[in-house]
């Protein structure tokens, strides 16, 4: 009888032994809280618009970029523009110069061939008058 109970309780023994050793883990499912689950959905999808917005955001550098350079080549245009309208008015000021010298100098001119033309007829007529009233008289 005690070899059966021996052998019994050998068995149990075992048997116990072998069925908390053999009771696998499966590690293949988790068990995580449905609000934890929620939150990490959340976050990977804040994640992808994240990625999308990064996207969007490197073309509108890029685009912003361009404009840039095309402002700057504007820029330099106008500002060429700008000198060669500076050059044009110093010039057009320069002719006009010219032009107030060249009329002072007419002026000038013609007030000298007023007066000598008022002499010259102040002259003849001094000659002419005498010369026909000698005329007139003979």
């Amino acid at each position: 009888m005690k070899k059966l109970i021996f052998l019994i309780s050998f068995l149990f023994v075992s048997f116990i032994s072998e069925a908390q050793v053999k009771k696998p883990v499966d590690t293949t499912q988790m068990n995580i809280p449905y609000n934890i689950v929620q939150k990490m959905l959340f976050d990977l999808n804040d994640y992808d618009k994240l990625k999308e917005l990064s996207k969007l955001d490197k073309k509108e550098i890029t685009e912003l970029n361009n404009k840039i350079v095309l402002l700057e080549k504007t820029n330099k245009t106008w500002i060429e523009k700008d000198s060669l309208s500076g050059q044009i008015i110093l010039q057009t000021e320069e002719k006009v110069k010219i032009y107030k010298e060249e009329n002072k100098n007419l002026n000038k001119e013609n007030k000298r061939l007023k007066t000598k033309n008022t002499l010259f007829n102040i002259i003849s007529a001094v000659i002419i008058a005498p010369l026909t009233y000698l005329l007139i008289i003979k």
